[in-house]
């Protein structure tokens, strides 16, 4: 398994509180890569593609195919993590990521329509359901997911798009696996190219130094 973090040349100011949070609470973590147009991460290995946001899905399946490894743990830059990393439930994922399952999604279920499985900790999509398809932090087959990136788009189209492929998506269904801070419908992080405020008295408790009026607040 590879993290692949999502990132762009814009968020370099990402970078330092990203590393200081994952090296604090994922300490055993496996290689980080990250993904941006021309912008090296002077923390970890930086696979640029500089290709427009309007191709955004090209971009990253392009440094998919550069990156030696079945699995992939995707990541965005602004996934502050506040608590120690579930290992156990990221390797029990690991196990079950076979045959159609595309991804195991660790964010909390969040659908009353989500399918109990015998995949413990774990819930079942429906197809066609909201988000179905997601970036959010979550383990991917990295093969599906090149598929599943395979129309050109940004982001928000790629989850208003919502093509599935026939895969299977799932979803945690028991404790944080990876907590940085989101709770459904609650951002963090940032929101819109902006801070959200909650992550003041975090990087405020974790030493972390950020310049907030570069951005602003998103209110």
């Amino acid at each position: 398994m590879k993290i692949l973090v999502l990132s762009c040349d814009k968020n370099i100011d990402t970078f330092d509180a990203f590393s200081h949070c994952i090296e604090k609470y994922y300490k055993d973590h496996p290689e980080i890569i990250y993904t941006t147009e021309t912008v090296k991460n002077p923390y970890y290995k930086t696979i640029c593609k500089d290709i427009p946001l309007e191709k955004w899905t090209k971009r990253i399946r392009e440094t998919l195919k550069e990156i030696d490894d079945d699995q992939i743990l995707l990541m965005i830059d602004d996934c502050f993590i506040r608590k120690e990393v579930d290992v156990n439930r990221i390797n029990y994922a690991r196990e079950h990521l076979t045959g159609n399952i595309a991804m195991f999604n660790f964010e909390k279920s969040f659908d009353p329509a989500d399918e109990e499985t015998n995949i413990e900790g774990f819930k079942k999509r429906q197809k066609g359901s909201a988000y179905e398809v997601s970036i959010m932090c979550g383990l991917w087959d990295k093969e599906k997911l090149i598929k599943v990136l395979s129309v050109d788009s940004n982001p928000w189209e790629l989850e208003g798009y919502q093509r599935n492929y026939g895969y299977d998506y799932y979803i945690n269904s028991g404790d944080y696996i990876i907590d940085y801070g989101y709770k459904t419908w609650q951002y963090a992080g940032i929101c819109k190219g902006k801070w959200c405020r909650e992550v003041v008295p975090f990087f405020n408790k974790e030493g972390i130094k950020v310049n907030y009026e570069t951005r602003g607040f998103y209110d």
